[in-house]
């Protein structure tokens, strides 16, 4: 275990934020393909059409699926070189177990995002989500 650096909140935050970029940058190409006014007219109190579906394919596709797979991360996490294991014996996750990952995100969320910030604030570097299901985000092997 002591093989692995853990990833801290910066790194994890980056990662986010790529996803985030890309996700936006999915619903643009959405809201092309479906002529989705709402999207280009910029209303910020609710997501448009092209958002909701965007947001749902990247978090099932990329976020649950890759992670659960043998890319161990989403997009983000791939480009800022991190990986989410399982924190016991550092092995991939399972797909059902980064299905509770995603869901735990929403516990992380709700008390202010205190969930993800405890990554930089805890000597292990792990998220509330993590703590919840038994894994850890760390940087990949060279």
């Amino acid at each position: 275990m002591e093989d692995y650096k853990p990833a801290g909140f910066w790194i994890r935050f980056f990662a986010n934020f790529i996803d985030g970029v890309i996700t936006m940058l999915m619903a643009f190409l959405i809201a092309l393909l479906l002529n989705d006014q709402e999207f280009f007219n910029n209303r910020l109190e609710e997501t448009s059409r092209s958002e909701d579906i965007a947001n749902l394919i990247y978090v099932v596709i990329f976020v649950i699926i890759f992670t659960g797979s043998k890319f161990k991360g989403s997009l983000g996490k791939l480009i800022c070189q991190i990986q989410v294991l399982n924190y016991r014996d550092m092995t991939q996750i399972s797909l059902l177990k980064s299905i509770g990952r995603a869901f735990a995100y929403v516990i992380s969320a709700i008390p202010l995002l205190i969930g993800f910030m405890m990554a930089g604030w805890n000597k292990e570097k792990k998220a509330l989500h993590d703590i919840i299901c038994g894994t850890r985000v760390v940087y990949r092997e060279e």
